[in-house]
């Protein structure tokens, strides 16, 4: 099927693309992001994944092609525009048809494939299902997403016979070169009319024209530090292949980073010392920047990255800042910084709140007003469902009395919405008497999100072999902060019938009570192991 797909995509589309040719093991696109691979060893972790930015190996190759269409080949006319929301937009119903186009043979697996998507995607609080949006961060929807903007494509390949013009694009990043303004005029109305047909919203406030004359297209493509840092990593990811950085070669490498950072630039934001939310190529710096320092072990940065949070609602530096808290989990501050941020209400968006508590939730250790503030969101039915959900999650890594467990099963019951009784089950898994009514109830709920929840709480339970592999993915050294994620199927292990799966937990969880990295998680650790060797009696 990719294959098939790829063939329809012109040169001038540089994102998901096929290896060819293609293997018969691992990914088969030339970018990926490998932190999704399971399994991986610490080297490669430490030798090959960049934690802030996607893995995209074809994105340089995009930049560097369309430096030169303005530098070298005379094209003074820059057009793009801005796509809202891209991945929550994509409309379901148009993907098939784009697909059905493509593979007019694949019929029945097309329409799986489609229904698996509609069943994903969000409903309205009265069940409501809108066929809009697709999940991001994975391989097969990457590759969906490029397939959506076929049409716009093709609508650029025939205009490029008529005008002198070049078009490229990255996902939904599009650059169309022109020699004229006129012809820069007429791909922004083709391009704002195709997307529209796609049912795509178009930002017309930042749907622009730039003129080189001016030196527009060089503000906007060209920055000297995004270039210096790249060098900056590359070179230590060539010199040192993941390896520790020896002392001399780390202090020389956050020399020049230091140097970098306080850098004057033609568009007046530097890295340190910016008093408005970066933007533009100040911000991919900003992004190069925080990699370099994780490639060194070095948390500098965070500092840095909390005040520009406090400043801008950018969902990438939230993602980042999960990212920092999973590698730095020890980081002092980072609790206190987004905590004081939400009491003064520098955030004010329920999405970014949500995710600077998902980044707490990989923490070493929380304190008392962060769970105590995590509570009252999930027990206030008007907070937004998202933010409810986060503070759940976030709960479930922690033991809750026996009292607030049973106010959660009485919300869990009166609860409207099943995204967030699915965030509850979670947190209901901690209860020790009748914890097989729990899942039961799951089992049998009537929304089929929750059911699946329940059927995976049943298997984790009673089920040996599935027991034993879920604790070898949680307890996984190299990877610390998945346990932060999966505390409540030790719950649920801890109160099993079957004798072998609390063994298996048991002799998992001996060591981790006393040396696991995450400290926060040893004080649970130890009552789940104190209670599961008396039930044993062991």
């Amino acid at each position: 099927m990719a294959a098939e797909i790829d063939k329809k995509l012109p040169e001038s589309v540089f994102s998901w693309r096929l290896k060819i040719p293609i293997p018969k093991k691992g990914p088969i696109f030339r970018e990926s992001d490998i932190t999704e691979l399971p399994f991986l060893k610490k080297k490669t972790i430490r030798e090959e994944v960049d934690p802030f930015e996607g893995w995209y190996r074809l994105w340089p190759i995009f930049d560097e092609k369309t430096r030169r269409i303005f530098q070298i080949e005379g094209y003074r006319f820059l057009a793009t525009s801005d796509i809202a929301a891209y991945f929550e937009n994509i409309q379901l119903p148009i993907l098939r048809d784009h697909l059905l186009r493509h593979l007019p043979h694949e019929t029945e697996l097309v329409n799986l494939m489609c229904l698996f998507l509609e069943s994903w995607c969000d409903r309205t609080r009265d069940g409501r299902a809108h066929h809009r949006g697709i999940p991001q961060g994975n391989f097969v929807s990457s590759f969906l997403g490029n397939v959506f903007l076929i049409p716009l494509d093709e609508a650029f390949i025939n205009l490029e016979k008529e005008l002198d013009i070049k078009y490229f694009r990255y996902m939904d990043d599009v650059r169309i070169f022109a020699k004229t303004r006129e012809d820069a005029r007429r791909c922004v109305l083709l391009m704002a009319r195709t997307l529209r047909s796609l049912h795509l919203n178009v930002q017309t406030a930042k749907t622009k024209i730039y003129d080189e004359h001016l030196g527009e297209i060089s503000r906007l493509l060209i920055d000297d530090r995004v270039d210096d840092l790249s060098k900056l990593i590359d070179d230590i990811q060539q010199n040192h292949k993941g390896a520790v950085v020896p002392a001399a070669a780390r202090k020389s490498y956050l020399a020049s980073l230091s140097d970098i950072a306080k850098r004057d630039t033609h568009a007046g934001q530097k890295i340190l010392g910016a008093r408005t939310p970066l933007e533009g190529l100040s911000l991919r710096a900003f992004n190069r920047w925080m990699t370099a320092h994780s490639l060194l072990e070095s948390d500098v940065y965070v500092t840095r990255l909390l005040a520009e949070i406090a400043k801008s609602a950018d969902s990438k530096l939230t993602k980042k800042l999960i990212a920092t808290a999973r590698r730095f989990p020890r980081k002092r501050g980072i609790e206190t910084a987004v905590m004081k941020m939400i009491e003064d209400k520098q955030i004010i968006f329920p999405h970014q709140e949500a995710e600077c508590l998902r980044a707490l939730r990989y923490l070493s250790t929380l304190t008392d007003d962060t769970i105590n503030h995590c509570w009252k969101r999930v027990i206030r039915s008007t907070e937004d469902r998202y933010l409810r959900m986060e503070a759940a999650y976030l709960l479930s890594r922690t033991e809750l009395p026996k009292a607030r467990i049973d106010k959660l099963a009485k919300i869990f019951r009166e609860e409207p919405d099943a995204y967030v009784q699915a965030a509850l089950a979670g947190l209901l898994a901690q209860r020790r008497e009748n914890n097989q009514e729990i899942v039961q109830m799951l089992v049998f709920h009537p929304n089929e999100k929750v059911r699946d929840i329940g059927k995976l709480f049943r298997t984790v339970k009673n089920k040996p072999d599935f027991a034993k592999e879920t604790l070898r993915h949680a307890l996984r050294p190299e990877i610390p902060w998945v346990l932060c994620d999966h505390m409540p199927f030790l719950h649920l292990m801890a109160a099993s019938k079957s004798e072998e799966v609390r063994k298996q937990l048991l002799d998992s969880i001996r060591v981790p009570r006393t040396k696991h990295e995450i400290g926060g998680l040893r004080g649970t650790l130890q009552a789940i192991f104190t209670r599961t060797r008396e039930s044993l009696g062991a």
